[in-house]
């Protein structure tokens, strides 16, 4: 394997390494995530007694809350580092492994999320296929990504070295997920942008919440990030 393509697939386990998770992610966008996935793209009563793939679960807190809304779940994600602080969080089961090559059964789980994932692989497109593939028939796939508007911003802001990050960002335009899916065999059920801007500051939650409400699902390809939930036919 190439090493520059190792240093940027494990760029987030190495951070991992040196700092806990929270100390470099955005508390105030990660609640929002927490809010939006769980409150708004699936309900938590479709939780209980599910089995849950939380692929590409970072820090924990997705998995967590999943966990503590009865599911069954399972933390996935390609670096050590990162399962240990998982299991700091929650007592889900960890597996070591990619989301380009899922070392799971096929049509297995009911419910599987990868959130702010997918654009961190050298091909997003490939990652929501190995995802789609492990998701059972009539289950959901929740999927969020970076929107490809904002991928010149994101650019500049990494060469001006305004943010610590150097691995891979690959964003996507919400028809891409949305074909992509269809192609796949599934039907979307929900998808909108969300957050307006990439300064995340409670301070301007009304702002982010009326811009969800008004553009979020009318112009989602004007937002920072792409929200969607879909089913397995």
């Amino acid at each position: 394997m190439h090493k520059n393509h190792v240093n940027k697939t494990f760029i987030y386990d190495k951070l991992a390494a040196r700092n806990k998770w929270d100390d470099f992610a955005n508390e105030y966008e990660t609640a929002r995530r927490l809010q939006l996935i769980f409150g708004k793209l699936i309900d938590p009563s479709e939780l209980k007694n599910r089995l849950f793939l939380d692929a590409g679960s970072g820090g924990g807190h997705f998995s967590h809350a999943a966990e503590n809304l009865g599911a069954k779940v399972v933390s996935l994600d390609v670096g050590l580092n990162l399962l240990k602080q998982v299991g700091k969080k929650c007592n889900s089961k960890k597996i070591l492994g990619s989301v380009l090559d899922l070392p799971v059964k096929k049509n297995h789980f009911d419910i599987v999320l990868s959130t702010e994932v997918i654009e961190h692989t050298p091909d997003p497109v490939s990652a929501l296929q190995e995802l789609s593939a492990v998701v059972k028939h009539g289950g959901f796939l929740l999927v969020t990504v970076p929107c490809r508007l904002w991928s010149p911003v994101v650019k500049l802001a990494t060469l001006l070295t305004l943010r610590p990050y150097e691995g891979y960002e690959n964003f996507l335009w919400p028809r891409e997920i949305r074909h992509a899916l269809e192609r796949l065999g599934f039907s979307i059920e929900a998808l909108a942008g969300f957050n307006f801007c990439p300064f995340f500051s409670e301070k301007i939650d009304g702002l982010f919440s009326f811009f969800d409400k008004v553009y979020g699902k009318s112009m989602p390809w004007l937002m920072v990030n792409i929200a969607v939930k879909a089913r397995k036919i």
